[in-house]
């Protein structure tokens, strides 16, 4: 005679699916740091590719890097369509890297849509218009920055004034040449800001920073003693161009 099966109780369905959900609890967070690290890891490695590709570029050209201007569409230098449009006239800083770079992909950020922001990380500008009286088309030399390890440099582009729509606020097209010349693209507590800026929700908490001596990290905060927006001096960023 066939012995009967013995179905599940319900205390014992409900001890199985207490003890799944116990496991997903516990899982989920641990694959969450996960994809985070491995965002972070893959950002870094980007930073530290374009530091390399200005060090190269720089030492090409006399120690000088790539100028900073203004709004520039990605493929534009060259054709007839080149500063129309809202186009600025000339070559982003991105392209101007073209044959150092190789892969443009190193300038997406894993944290946001590649399509819709092709270009995620901001040209150190401010020091530079500075020093030329907010001149477009102006380069910063190495010889003019004194700390290296803390002179920001490249970073994470949080000003979404820089995304073209439906990303961003711009009714541009993307900028393939974006700088922190006339705008705040870092957002610390530490730092001060003008006119009434708001500041706007980090990418996860914290900003990827790499410094002009090609060391990057993650931050944050602002750290007066690790990080200056001026060549020879330590300052913050609103401070780096008195306006």
């Amino acid at each position: 005679m066939r012995k009967p099966t013995r179905a599940f109780t319900l205390i014992e369905l409900l001890i199985v699916i207490a003890i799944i959900a116990t496991l997903i609890g516990i899982l989920l967070p641990a694959l969450g740091a996960a994809r985070e690290s491995a965002r972070t890891t893959k950002c870094m490695a980007n930073l530290k590719s374009i530091g390399t590709s200005l060090t190269l570029y720089a030492d090409n050209n006399k120690g000088t890097f790539p100028y900073w201007s203004g709004w520039h569409f990605a493929n534009t230098y060259g054709t007839p369509d080149d500063g129309k449009n809202g186009d600025d006239k000339g070559p982003g800083w991105t392209e101007q890297l073209t044959p150092y770079a190789g892969n443009p992909d190193v300038y997406t950020d894993p944290s946001r849509p590649k399509d819709l922001a092709p270009f995620a990380y901001f040209l150190q500008s401010r020091y530079t218009s500075a020093i030329y009286n907010r001149a477009m088309y102006t380069s910063l030399n190495e010889s003019q920055v004194q700390f290296t390890s803390a002179f920001v440099f490249v970073g994470d582009s949080n000003q979404m004034n820089l995304y073209a729509k439906p990303y961003g606020n711009s009714n541009l097209k993307p900028d393939c040449d974006p700088d922190d010349a006339n705008q705040p693209v870092v957002f610390f507590e530490g730092q001060r800001l003008a006119h009434g800026i708001k500041r706007p929700e980090q990418q996860n908490g914290k900003t990827n920073l790499l410094f002009m001596d090609v060391h990057a990290g993650t931050f944050p905060d602002y750290d007066p003693a690790k990080m200056t927006w001026r060549g020879r001096e330590f300052t913050n960023w609103q401070d780096a161009r008195k306006d």
